[in-house]
């Protein structure tokens, strides 16, 4: 089974060798506002699917803030939350 991050750094680190995004490049794509969040969201999907489509969808939800944890200057995102729309 996968393991997952528990910090920005270490996502930042995970991203990085997961679709070969250079750390001050992914930097430097988050503060102009251009970085990959398609290919991020994939690549979670596929890596971390062991770990349970409940986390994936966790991440791919708050994608933004997990950006902005592991690139800029964010704080944790808040996970809770539901995917289901009947349970806002």
């Amino acid at each position: 089974m996968a393991n997952y991050p528990e910090t920005g750094p270490a996502w930042r680190e995970v991203i990085e060798r997961g679709i070969g995004l250079a750390s001050v490049e992914g930097a430097r794509l988050h503060a102009e506002g251009t970085f990959p969040y398609e290919r991020v969201e994939s690549w979670v999907r596929e890596t971390y699917a062991e770990i349970g489509l409940e986390f994936v969808d966790a991440v791919a939800r708050n994608l933004r803030g997990l950006v902005d944890w592991a690139y800029g200057a964010g704080s944790e995102p808040f996970w809770p939350g539901f995917d289901d729309a009947e349970n806002p």
